[in-house]
């Protein structure tokens, strides 16, 4: 039988379907070869997406860490200058009282002399570093420095002529003078309850110093005139760390000599400098220049609660040491302290307490 040859047409079909063979075979592996790589590009994207949350979620965990440690910070911070204020306010006016007493050194005079040693220590701490120099208007630092120097100055006074329970008492009237006036030229507002805890802080501090045995006319008028004083003081120098972005060791290096200068002008006509010599002794220079000390921490103690917190804060840090205070001075001055005092001394901190809670501890209830 002979051979037959294929003829060209067969060999056209069926390199076409060679063609086709191959074609769909190249197809359905590019299918599977884009299908292999969608997904793992998917899984590429996921695993981005989940490292980059991971990261997100440890950035806040980070973030939340930094943050608890802040306040943790802050908290211990606060906790230590009001440590260093309670301490420093005691030590001060019983040591200031002591001098007045026991010395009988001049009141201005040793006024003058602690704010140029608290200017010395604060060329100190600016040497050191401690805080930076920073340019402020002097002009308008007079005010503050008056009320500065006349706060400190009639504090004294009041301290001299008074028994310290009535010193004391008389020092609590600067919170309701300082709503008082933020009321009436700063549009502050206070709740009722507030205004009406006075009431009592009122009353009790009159029924006090009433039947104190050592009442004296002049005292009062220096305590009530420091009351005025350290109510405008306070709200200034929360207005001036504000305005100046300063701080207080800042502020205090302009007020602190400009208070002294001013005081120069005023001491020689109320203490002859010529009765200095008498207190060149050893143990009264040892005790002015540490009265000098204690005083610089109390005014920056002061000045950073005021900054930081408020003078409301302040003074409340003021009504907790009230009782020791009194308790302190009463024992150390062998001051009398009766029946009816006793009654306004708890009748006044009854008004402390209701203070405190409609304005701090019913906030943190809520």
């Amino acid at each position: 039988m002979p051979y037959s040859y294929p003829r060209k047409d067969h060999l056209k079909i069926d390199n076409k379907d060679i063609s086709v063979h191959f074609s769909s075979n190249n197809s359905n592996n590019e299918l599977l070869l884009s299908t292999r790589t969608s997904d793992s590009s998917s899984i590429n994207s996921l695993i981005s997406n989940a490292l980059i949350l991971n990261e997100s979620s440890q950035q806040q965990q980070q973030q939340k860490q930094v943050s608890n440690q802040r306040i943790i910070q802050s908290c211990f911070w606060s906790i230590f200058i009001f440590l260093i204020n309670f301490i420093s306010s005691i030590l001060v006016i019983n040591l200031s009282k002591w001098i007045y007493v026991k010395h009988h050194f001049p009141n201005l005079t040793l006024t003058t002399i602690s704010f140029f040693i608290s200017f010395f220590l604060l060329l100190l701490c600016l040497q050191a570093k401690l805080f930076t120099y920073i340019r402020l208007p002097i002009l308008k630092m007079i005010p503050v420095s008056i009320c500065f120097g006349g706060f400190i100055a009639f504090s004294n006074l009041s301290l001299q002529y008074n028994t310290v329970g009535t010193y004391q008492l008389i020092k609590l009237q600067v919170t309701p003078t300082v709503m008082l006036i933020s009321w009436l030229f700063f549009k502050a507002h206070y709740p009722i309850p507030i205004f009406l805890s006075f009431v009592p802080v009122l009353i009790g501090t009159l029924i006090s110093t009433y039947y104190d045995l050592q009442f004296n006319t002049f005292g009062l008028f220096c305590a009530l005139t420091s009351v005025s004083f350290t109510a405008i003081y306070q709200i200034l120098v929360e207005h001036y760390q504000k305005v100046y972005n300063c701080d207080a060791l800042q502020l205090l290096f302009y007020q602190a000599p400009l208070s002294g200068l001013l005081l120069l002008f005023v001491v020689p006509f109320f203490e002859p400098l010529s009765n200095l010599k008498k207190f060149m002794n050893y143990d009264t220079i040892m005790l002015i220049l540490l009265c000098g000390i204690i005083a610089f921490f109390v005014n920056i103690s002061i000045f950073w609660v005021i900054g930081n917190l408020s003078a409301v804060a302040y003074n409340m840090i003021g009504h907790s040491k009230t009782l020791l205070i009194i308790l302190v001075g009463s024992t150390l001055f062998h001051e009398s302290f009766n029946q009816q005092q006793m009654f306004g001394l708890v009748f006044t901190m009854f008004g402390v307490v209701i203070y405190s809670y409609f304005k701090y501890f019913r906030k943190i209830m809520k």
